[in-house]
């Protein structure tokens, strides 16, 4: 049943549930920016209309993925807990939604930034609900951003360059709760931002402006990083492409196409995950910018999961991600895509993994953890910064896909008891001990008993029932070959994969 609350800002509406004992609040849709289709968006700061919130899940246009495919391709991301299908799809879905035990006091608040490939998603999927962690002291807020084109694609708009607009958005959502989360008994002060895949490349980048640095505490990173960034130039050039791939005479024709049409649009994926070198909102170009320290540090908790892309580990999909079966033919294919680099990288993972087309997967994903350990060498310069690497298998599939990527998110969330399969008793402990760590650095910064990654280059490894310090796995080879092109080349392979079979 919903019920209306008044607070500071007007009357919300929300919804009361009990959960582990505790009453959970649960303020959902509330409008916190307005923005035109390729516009930047202007926070809220008077709600004239009344109640401010409709109490409804949104989420901004994408595609709808067919439930029954996943029959067949048995891909945790393309799971019920992961999609939107309940969601209202509207242009203007620029929404957050909060959920507390109490709206008094001065709770530790966690924001997080959805993934889904830039493509799909919104703040309330199931799988993020923020009411487990609610009902520990944590005020959780989830929020939406403009996806795919009207979000990442550059446009000329009046003979000026619009680019970086969903980061804008998330900029926008930052301060809103900034400013505004005290009225749900949050503490201003004590804002952690989190993200995940696209979510996790999102917050890595809203710690390299500025403003958007004044709007958080601390920030968790999960299984993502920013690889290459476009130039204004470049940028222009991918704006000037885009209309002509799709037969579009002129931007404008863009303001007028449905939404329908607008999502449906051909774009590279990739471009999506290249934020633009504007002097807006970036100022440089991001690896130079961690190299040199040029950004604004805050203590930093960033890792993978095991099993990045066993996701994806299905015959439909072999021949567009270059995967072979015969030895020769990966011979002849390695060194073809990546040169002798490629098969003295592939030779030491076979030291792990013979099985030739698990070894093939394990080489592809690799790139999130090239990704994750150049953030902790670069961060734990500046701050204290935990590393982990997650190994917990959800009960789903009997565990089919391992650790796949997003695997840490059900039990941080503790959703991993609402997957529509009963989590195993390991699974309740495991979640227990991702939480206990997680809300540790929500609180302080730091985790008990957990080392920060530094001269020593250790990481949490999340395990079976238990959690130890290892060594970065494959560091050795990963430094022998970084300062090759290697884990760049892997990535963008992956990513014209992912084009061909549009993996989110």
């Amino acid at each position: 049943m919903q019920l209306t609350k008044q607070l500071e800002l007007g009357t919300f509406i929300y919804k009361n549930k009990k959960v582990n004992g505790a009453n959970v609040q649960s303020f959902i849709g509330i409008p916190y920016a307005r923005a035109e289709r390729f516009g930047m968006p202007k926070m809220i700061s008077i709600y004239k209309n009344q109640p401010v919130n409709s109490g409804v899940g949104m989420r901004f246009p994408q595609n709808k993925v067919p439930p029954l495919i996943n029959f067949f391709l048995k891909n945790p991301m393309m799971r019920k807990e992961i999609l939107t299908d309940s969601d209202k799809t509207d242009d203007n879905a620029f929404v957050l939604n909060v959920w507390t035990n109490d709206t008094d006091g001065k709770k530790p608040v966690l924001v997080f930034i959805h993934g889904g490939g830039f493509t799909y998603g919104s703040g309330t999927t199931p799988l993020y609900n923020g009411k487990y962690l609610a009902a520990k002291g944590i005020v959780v807020v989830t929020i939406n951003y403009r996806l795919s084109v009207p979000g990442f694609i550059p446009v000329m708009i009046d003979g000026k360059l619009s680019a970086n607009r969903a980061f804008f958005d998330q900029q926008c959502a930052l301060r809103w709760v900034r400013q505004n989360i005290s009225a749900f008994g949050g503490d201003c002060t004590n804002i952690t931002l989190m993200g995940q895949s696209a979510g996790g490349l999102s917050v890595s980048v809203q710690m390299m402006n500025e403003e958007s640095s004044q709007c958080f505490d601390k920030l968790i990173v999960c299984s993502a990083g920013v690889g290459e960034c476009m130039t204004m130039e470049q940028a222009e050039k991918v704006a000037g492409n885009f209309l002509k791939l799709n037969h579009l005479s002129k931007p404008e024709d863009l303001y007028t196409l449905h939404w329908k049409r607008l999502i449906r649009l051909k774009m590279p994926l990739e471009l999506l995950s290249m934020p633009v070198v504007d002097g807006l909102f970036l100022k440089d170009e991001i690896k130079g910018l961690k190299e040199r320290g040029d950004f604004f540090a805050k203590p930093v908790m960033l890792g993978t999961t095991g099993d990045e892309l066993a996701m994806v580990n299905n015959k439909s999909w072999y021949k567009s991600l270059g995967i072979v079966s015969k030895e020769a033919a990966f011979q002849d294919k390695c060194l073809q895509r990546y040169g002798e680099v490629g098969l003295r990288f592939a030779k030491e993972l076979r030291k792990e993994y013979p099985n030739l087309i698990q070894m093939q997967f394990k080489m592809m994903e690799t790139f999130f953890h090239v990704m994750a350990l150049q953030d902790m060498k670069h961060y734990s310069k500046l701050a204290s910064c935990y590393g982990y690497r997650m190994n917990f298998v959800p009960n789903i599939w009997n565990g089919l896909r391992g650790a796949y990527h997003c695997a840490e998110l059900p039990f941080i969330f503790g959703t991993i008891q609402d997957i529509g399969q009963k989590p195993t008793e390991k699974n309740l402990l495991q979640m227990e001990i991702l939480q206990n760590d997680w809300i540790a650095f929500m609180k302080t910064g730091t985790i008990p008993n957990r080392e920060p990654f530094g001269e020593n280059g250790k990481i949490t490894l999340y395990e079976d029932k238990e959690t130890k310090l290892i060594d970065f796995p494959q560091r050795a080879i990963i430094e022998e070959l970084m300062d090759t092109d290697l884990f760049t080349r892997i990535m963008k392979s992956f990513m014209r994969g992912r084009d061909d079979k549009f993996i989110a």
